[in-house]
């Protein structure tokens, strides 16, 4: 009897996953962007490499965020808003805001550091080499190489392995990056809301964030079953919590699991955070962002969250993980099962 049990979990499971894959989607698959759809482009004038490159990064972004206007990305229209006698280091460009930092000195260290960013970032970074001075769009790590764009008018269009760039890997030594995102927007198909949500971009080893948003039930209904998990890069859940619900909430805050999401215990690595919701009626809602824990020096204190209603960003702190409540970790969505226990 508790062999069959077992299997019409794992079912179940099954069954729901593939049902919710569809709403985890982003609007672009990743992979789309390493075909040449008119993302990359050439530098006009000797000296704004770093200025096209970044216009080819905020281009990839905002076609990832769906937006009909990312073809209208380009070198000139970025000017206004990052030139000044070279790329700021800090600008924002139709509400996407770009920081500069800095990458360590030991070649394997940045090379990890880069394979983290770019898990974290599937638009790609500006990369960029003083020693030329020279910078490219690096998009993606795919099969052990490094391939960008380089803007350089001698160099191939479009994607290119970095090994035939006129950058070195090992003398580059800074980059920007899209650290701020007002356009994107949480993926619904249905009725059910998910506001005010804090989501992890850039973990720093030993340190966390407090959870925060709350998950609203189509109007007349209510809240069935919601879990808070985190994936590693395998697809294996490293930490989750459901929600405890009686059966008559119309509403639920993730703070009530904060306790047990401690992304300051995590290892270095790349990870997705998902917030999966069902109401009564049968709506789904499932939310998920990639992220990194990086034990290398973090380049921004600060995590936003999604627009909530009013379309205030809202941001949190960076706390250390001994600050977070003390609490045991989830062991798994034993409330979760037991819902899909009564479906199957």
């Amino acid at each position: 009897m508790e062999t069959q049990k077992t299997w019409r979990r794992r079912a179940a499971a099954l069954v729901l996953a593939a049902m919710l894959l569809v709403t985890c989607m982003p609007c672009a698959w990743a992979a789309d962007l390493n075909v040449d759809a008119g993302f990359y482009l050439k530098q006009s004038r000797s000296g704004t490499c770093t200025l096209t490159a970044a216009a080819m990064m905020l281009r990839r972004r905002a076609y990832l965020d769906g937006r009909s206007d990312w073809v209208d990305v380009t070198e000139n229209s970025v000017r206004s808003a990052a030139w000044s006698n070279g790329l700021a280091h800090s600008f924002t460009y139709k509400s996407m805001k770009v920081l500069y930092a800095t990458l360590p000195s030991d070649n394997t260290v940045k090379t990890q550091t880069l394979i983290n960013l770019l898990a974290a970032h599937p638009e790609g970074i500006v990369l960029y080499d003083r020693t030329e001075p020279h910078a490219v769009l690096l998009t993606d790590y795919t099969n052990g190489t490094f391939y960008c764009s380089d803007p350089a008018g001698n160099i191939s269009a479009g994607r290119v392995p970095i090994s035939e760039a006129s950058v070195s890997m090992a003398d580059s030594s800074c980059y920007w990056y899209i650290a701020e995102d007002q356009n994107a927007t949480v993926p619904t198909t249905s009725d059910l809301q998910l506001s005010g949500v804090t989501y992890p971009v850039n973990v720093h080893t030993g340190s966390g964030m407090s959870l925060s948003g709350t998950v609203t039930a189509t109007a007349g209904s209510t809240l069935a079953e919601v879990a808070v998990l985190v994936e590693d890069a395998a697809g294996n859940t490293v930490m989750s919590a459901s929600a405890a619900l009686t059966g008559a909430e119309s509403s639920w805050s993730m703070r009530e699991v904060d306790n047990q999401i401690l992304f300051g215990t995590l290892p270095a690595g790349s990870y997705q955070f998902l917030v999966i919701a069902e109401d009564t009626t049968g709506d789904s809602l499932c939310f998920s962002s990639n992220f990194t824990v990086s034990d290398a020096a973090a380049s921004s204190g600060t995590y936003w969250s999604a627009q909530d209603p009013e379309g205030t960003m809202l941001q949190e702190e960076l706390v250390s993980v001994e600050q977070q409540p003390a609490g045991e970790s989830a062991t798994g969505l034993d409330g979760f099962f037991s819902f899909l226990d009564q479906l199957f």
